[in-house]
């Protein structure tokens, strides 16, 4: 079916109630949107932090945690320690001050999809919003695609609707369908004009058709300012890499072929549009339960690689000082390897926060033992406290990061709160 004959049956179908009930269409500012933009790294499967973030020696008399601990030692980077492993060296030495680590997050579970839940909510049963959902819906819930998601944990709350963006080319065809590559023409100005027309008359006579409901005739409506206002759908599409320069695939592990960085080039792309504010990306294949240094070691080499790139080219782009990035996982992996030479599900994980030249850069808070399991950390001091701390729960983390983003108390969390939840101050 061509694109302007699907448009016109589902508005027609809408109009007639036919369709199911769908998420609000946002129309787009005019001016676009050029305030804080927020992103999510999915680490999908549960990461090592015991070699990254959280590094680990080998304990006499104890099974051995970590295989590069036989030769090597836990490095440093300002106040940062990390893994001598992968790449892991080059990523610490260049970004240290601009991460803030946070050790000991106890998931609370052995579980992918009560870990995804819960590190990426706050909460360990459903119900609420990815933290990405809660920022465009407070910060631009006026832009056409103010929240894209590349996969993973993306539960609205019905705040907002999320969108994709995977096929650069098929995003073309769709914001400029009268061109078939950047040289190439299929419909000349008068065909598009004549088109347009079409479709004007068709908007004007769903519109003032007395049956149409109220949501649909909302959704015509911004649809159609989408399209016309100076940071359109249209417009977007001079934002979008030429096909050279798009990133391909990149095959990280025999299972895992990545396109992180086309997500990353997208998520950049529409930032730059001014019609997104917060993207989540993702990246998968670190549930490695068996020949877990091998793989481990690729993956934590694209992973940082891929950190790199986006921080580079959010700079050339101008817009790395907007930018907050937000990096987990399911959780951690067992202090430990198993018969195949791989690790299990472990709930204790790590957060990492990175923006350009922070306040709160070059900071570790939390703390584990040599077996990794968690300590006690006081909220107030944010130093270990067997007597009157308590372990760090996703919670303590998200209600501090909203805090932060400028979200706790405002229309978006207020159904969504977490009110017997400890306050810490991670980025005082």
């Amino acid at each position: 079916m061509k694109r302007r004959d699907f448009l016109k049956q589902s508005f027609i179908m809408g109009a007639a109630g036919l369709i199911a009930p769908v998420p609000k269409v946002y129309s787009a500012s005019a001016d676009g949107y050029s305030g804080r933009l927020l992103v999510t790294l999915q680490v999908d499967g549960g990461w090592d932090v015991t070699s990254f973030c959280d590094p680990k020696m080998n304990v006499a008399g104890e099974r051995e945690i970590n295989s590069w601990a036989n030769t090597a030692e836990t490095q440093t980077a300002g106040n940062l320690s990390y893994a001598p492993f992968a790449d892991n060296a080059a990523f610490f030495d260049k970004y240290y001050q601009d991460m803030l680590i946070i050790n000991g997050v106890d998931a609370q579970t052995n579980s992918h999809s009560t870990g995804v839940l819960h590190n990426w909510s706050g909460r360990n049963s459903a119900g609420y919003p990815s933290i990405t959902a809660m920022f465009a819906a407070h910060n631009a819930p006026d832009q056409p695609l103010s929240y894209i998601n590349s996969g993973g944990f993306a539960y609205t709350a019905d705040l907002i609707r999320f969108s994709r963006l995977e096929d650069p080319d098929a995003l073309r065809q769709l914001l400029v369908p009268e061109k078939e590559s950047d040289e190439v023409y299929i419909r000349s100005p008068s065909d598009m004009a004549r088109i347009r027309e079409y479709r004007n008359q068709r908007h004007t006579r769903l519109l003032s058709d007395p049956g149409i409901i109220n949501r649909y005739q909302e959704n015509l409506a911004a649809y159609d300012s989408a399209l016309r206002s100076k940071s359109s759908l249209s417009d977007f599409e001079n934002f979008i890499p030429a096909n050279e320069d798009i990133e391909p695939n990149e095959q990280i592990i025999p299972q895992v072929n990545s396109d992180l960085k086309r997500q990353m080039q997208m998520a950049l792309a529409a930032f730059s549009g001014g019609i997104c504010s917060s993207a989540d990306l993702f990246t998968r294949g670190y549930d490695t339960h068996g020949d877990h240094d091998a793989l481990h070691a690729s993956l934590f080499s694209h992973l940082t690689d891929s950190i790199d790139f986006f921080w580079t080219s959010a700079e050339t782009a101008g817009l790395a000082d907007r930018i907050t990035l937000l990096i987990g996982s399911d959780f951690g992996r067992t202090p430990n390897y198993n018969s195949d030479m791989g690790k299990d599900h472990w709930p204790i994980g790590s957060f990492i926060v990175m923006e350009s030249s922070p306040s709160w850069g070059n900071r570790v808070v939390g703390e584990t033992d040599e077996g990794h399991n968690a300590y006690a950390i006081n909220p107030s001091t944010l130093l270990r406290d067997d007597d009157n701390g308590t372990v760090i729960y996703p919670a303590h983390f998200h209600k501090a990061f909203r805090r932060y983003l400028g979200l706790e108390g405002s229309s978006v969390d207020q159904d969504f709160q977490f009110l017997t939840t400890e306050d810490f101050d991670f980025f005082g």
